[in-house]
């Protein structure tokens, strides 16, 4: 009797500690709810690209990186006159599992990037080196820019 109490008790313990770790995994991320114009925005003009940045097509984004059009709920993005490898993209995708997905793909592309800029631009390897490249639930945040540090600044901000 006293085995099967024990056993009991193991499980139920189990049990609890698993719901605990579930609910603070999902409680990170449930709450987050970002405006990402105002996001993209702020980033565009915290004086931290050297280029001029301007708004980008959302198809075009996603022939760039790859990704499911289904998939995004959101896109907002800005890039630089090619003279520089500045960027913002913010996502907002439908779940959090498609949004993981999307930065393993534009981690691919950030790594061809590097191998370009290096031929032609290879100053600018380091902005891409030193990107900031980020999931919040079911929002993807990247930016690449001069100052990785304010840029992350400004993100934490909105997500935390």
């Amino acid at each position: 009797m006293k085995k099967i109490l024990f056993i009991i008790v193991i499980v139920v313990v189990l049990i609890f500690g698993i719901l605990i770790i579930k609910k603070l995994n999902t409680e990170n991320n449930v709450d987050i709810d970002i405006n990402i114009d105002i996001l993209a925005n702020n980033l565009k003009e915290s004086n931290i690209f050297e280029d001029e940045l301007d708004q980008i097509d959302k198809d075009m984004v996603i022939n760039k990186y790859s990704l499911d059009s289904q998939k995004i709920k959101n896109l907002v993005s800005y890039a630089g006159t090619g003279a520089t490898a500045e960027e913002i993209l913010v996502i907002e995708f439908y779940n959090d599992e498609d949004c993981e997905q999307a930065k393993d793909k534009i981690e691919e592309s950030l790594e061809e990037r590097k191998k370009d800029f290096a031929n032609y631009l290879p100053k600018e390897v380091s902005k891409i080196e030193n990107h900031n490249l980020e999931t919040y639930g079911k929002y993807l945040i990247l930016c690449i820019s001069n100052d990785s540090n304010q840029a992350n600044k400004i993100i934490k901000q909105y997500v935390d």
